[in-house]
């Protein structure tokens, strides 16, 4: 029977085996990257989030998270450059900084991933259900039942893509990005020629807090959060110490720089379409409507569903990766390190994802009672903050590498310093100016459920190591030599 996984490093850190080799080129993996951390939706979303904790600066918010995560992305670079890895950044702090500190980042990353597939697929409810309360006039579409049809069938689906392999999902997703994205530019731009819309209060700081400055960092950054996560597919990828290093700093900057265009275009009109959005409509339709597109405003929703729809499929590839890397190294069930051998993907991670990031929504919009937005927002305020350990770790653990191996220059120390400190400090603002909205319980929530995950990990591992140990002692002396 084939193994499910490679061989131990000299570290004694494990990659999955059996995936594709070679499956992506650079325009491929930067497609797919560029997809699941979508400019388009970045556009047509982030404003709204961001302009409603940060006001009329929002753009500096999104701004200064676009130079933070590419300060992030440019320490991530050397470990692409020398490990071809299946779990992103828990490969990479595993094979510099140890099993302790892998451990700790996994636990996080665990329950990262799955809050990421949970928040993509809230936002394709949010536009779904926009289009079709329009469209067909069922404002049901937006409550629980609605959401949950559309949620279960859409994870449906985007499972089976992602189970059939990595060039099915690239492809599908490439394609759908180019749809959406010329309709949200028109509207965005349209906004810019309606009544009362004022550029130059935006440069106006009379109003300025650095708490909205830093929860609308938290919420545009969950855009970016999770970049790196392209770096899962290393194994996939044709020249991927070339390739993966690339894509870790280009796509913080392609998403970022269309972020803050679009939150320079879209923030002066956000108190025009605020009842509309209050009640369930997404921001971009009721942007369509309020610069009279309104026959746009249905269309809108439907490409960005459908844009939403290749976002979840992109972290659907990513995600089981990260996780089946973690079972192949005793942080989660070995059930799960499995590779199917006609298929080259992870399909038991796939499912188990798939499974869970579809009942969570579900559960969390029947206690809340909240619309999809707002359910949506609060899990997208939660989202970066499973990356702040993981993020300020890779950054320790670049100055630790590069000193070993002499190369270490002040530049690098400034990127990663920088980069730790910015990172930490976005949590950490949220403690110390909170906004007095219940967005405020999010900055609480990752951190007991990242300790609750080590609860479950940290067991799982230790029983590893046992039979790790066992299955050592077991093996003659001579085979040993």
């Amino acid at each position: 029977m084939p193994s499910d996984v490679t061989e131990p490093t000299s570290d004694g850190h494990e990659e999955l085996s059996g995936l594709q080799q070679g499956t992506l080129s650079l325009p491929k993996a930067l497609g797919l990257a560029v997809v699941t951390f979508s400019p388009v939706l970045m556009a047509a979303t982030a404003p709204a989030l961001a302009g409603g904790v940060a006001g009329a600066n929002a753009w500096l918010s999104v701004l200064a998270g676009t130079a933070l995560v590419t300060f992030i992305g440019m320490a991530i670079v050397p470990f692409a450059r020398r490990y071809v890895v299946s779990g992103a950044l828990y490969s990479y702090i595993g094979h510099e900084l140890g099993s302790k500190a892998s451990a700790v980042a996994g636990a996080s990353l665990a329950v990262g991933y799955a809050t990421g597939v949970i928040v993509c697929l809230q936002v394709f409810g949010v536009y779904a259900g926009s289009f079709i309360a329009t469209v067909f006039d069922l404002p049901a579409a937006n409550g629980l039942g609605g959401q949950t049809i559309m949620w279960v069938l859409a994870m449906l689906s985007i499972a089976g893509f992602a189970i059939r392999g990595l060039d099915t999902s690239t492809r599908l997703s490439i394609g759908l990005l180019f749809a959406s994205a010329p309709i949200v530019a028109i509207i965005l731009v349209a906004n810019v020629f309606t009544d009362g819309f004022t550029f130059s209060e935006q440069f106006n700081f009379g109003e300025f807090t650095l708490s909205g400055f830093f929860f609308g960092i938290v919420l545009s950054a969950t855009f970016f959060v999770g970049f790196e996560s392209s770096a899962a597919t290393a194994l996939e990828t044709k020249n991927p110490m070339r390739t993966v290093p690339r894509l870790m700093t280009l796509v913080p900057l392609i998403v970022g720089s269309v972020g803050v265009i679009a939150t320079l275009l879209s923030v002066p009109v956000l108190p025009e379409i605020a009842d509309a959005t209050a009640t369930g409509e997404s921001p971009l339709s009721a942007m369509a409507d309020n610069a009279g597109l309104g026959a746009l405003a249905p269309v809108a929703d439907l490409f960005l569903a459908i844009i939403c729809y290749s976002v979840v499929l992109g972290f659907m590839n990513y995600a089981p990766r990260v996780w089946a890397t973690m079972a192949v190294d005793g942080m989660l069930p070995k059930y799960l390190a499995h590779v199917d051998g006609k298929r080259h993907t992870p399909v038991r991670a796939i499912v188990a994802i798939a499974v869970l990031s579809t009942i969570v929504p579900i559960a969390l919009a029947g206690f809340s009672g909240g619309t999809p937005l707002e359910v949506y927002t609060h899990v997208a305020a939660l989202f970066p903050y499973y990356w702040v350990i993981p993020y300020v770790l890779i950054c320790v653990g670049a100055i630790v590498m590069l000193a070993r191996r002499h190369e270490l220059r002040a530049g690098m120390v400034f990127v990663c310093v920088i980069g730790a400190a910015g990172i930490g400090y976005v949590w950490l603002s949220a403690v110390l100016s909170p906004t007095g909205t219940s967005l405020d319980a999010m900055t609480w929530a990752a951190p007991i459920t990242i300790a609750l995950a080590l609860l479950v990990v940290v067991p799982i591992r230790m029983q590893f190591n046992r039979r790790s140990r066992k299955v050592q002692s077991e093996i003659p002396a001579d085979e040993l030599g």
